[in-house]
Order: structure tokens, then sequence, then C-alpha cells
């Protein structure tokens, strides 16, 4: 995964644990795998993260149904009609394309790349679904803290009683 660095990401990113990306290798990527999306078709869902009050309109494209599919169980279908939708993000995850470690900057084929000045996450050479979520992720716990608002991966259950459970669970074994 890796972190387009800016004057704001510079001083805002923990990079002890994430991977700089130049803003010239990003927009190479970002328009290689352009070329390779118009010979594609492509699978676009207009979601928001963090429904409620204020929330984080999200533009998916990606080439494979399954992806879109998942996507909108886990986001919020906007509401807003198509041609109204003003997104915050995009998400462009092509599994199908492959970046050159020599050409685009990375260590492997497989790429995550975010930039959020740009406000655009780039997925590539990979078809895990769950890159979709953690990019969601990274992008809420780099923008609500700002907000005043504490990211949290859990899941809130009100019961019978009125009582509100939080589950806090870590996916994997």
């Amino acid at each position: 995964k890796y972190i387009v660095v800016d004057a704001d990401t510079e001083t805002n990113v923990w990079w002890d644990n994430n991977q700089r990306m130049e803003r010239a290798q990003f927009d190479l990527l970002k328009s290689d795998m352009l070329a390779h999306a118009r010979m594609k078709d492509l699978f676009v869902q207009d979601l928001e993260a963090c429904p409620g009050t204020e929330p984080l309109p999200v533009r998916l494209i990606t080439e494979t149904a399954w992806a879109a599919l998942f996507m909108r169980h886990l986001l919020k279908p906007s509401e807003v009609t198509a041609g109204n939708f003003a997104a915050e993000f995009h998400i462009i995850n092509l599994p199908s394309f492959e970046a050159i470690p020599a050409r685009h900057g990375t260590r492997s084929e497989t790429v995550i790349a975010l930039d959020f000045a740009q406000r655009i996450v780039l997925i590539a050479g990979t078809a895990y679904a769950g890159e979709m979520k953690k990019a969601v992720f990274t992008l809420l716990n780099y923008l609500l803290p700002e907000q005043d608002v504490l990211p949290i991966h859990c899941s809130a259950n009100v019961v019978a009683a009125g009582d509100t459970w939080i589950f806090f669970v870590l996916s994997g074994p």
C-alpha cells in the first residue's frame, strides 16, 4: 500500500507502516490504469461511507460485478441520482491491471495507492475485495479525526431492552 506524499500527508501520516509514493508515479499509474480500463466493461457504484449526518460519497469503478456487489453491501448505496452524485473519493479497482515496478515505482505488480489530494484510490493486480474495504477504512482514519470523530472498525446492535452492544472483532483466524 502506498500513499502519495505531499505537504499534508508528510506530517499527518505515520510513515513507519506506510510506503511513500511520489505524485508523478501515482499520476503515471493512474494514466496507465485508465488506458487499461478503456478496454473493459466497468461497473460503477455510487456509495456512501458513514451514512448519517455527514456521509462520505464514494464512487467505485471496478471491472468485476461481484466486487461492485461486495461494496454495495458494505457501504450504503447513494439515494442521489447518478447525474447529481458528487463523489468526494473515487476508488478504481482493476484486478487485471498489473503495475510494472520499474515504471510505476512499486515493489510488485500488485498495488494499492491513495492520493488524498486528488481523492483517488487505485487498486490493481489483486482480486481481494478486502483491499477496497481497507481503503475506505484508511480514508476514514485519515479524515474523521480532523472532525473530532474517532473511526472504529466495529459493529453495533441494539437489543430489545434498548441497550447498544458494540462488537470489536478482527477479521482472520
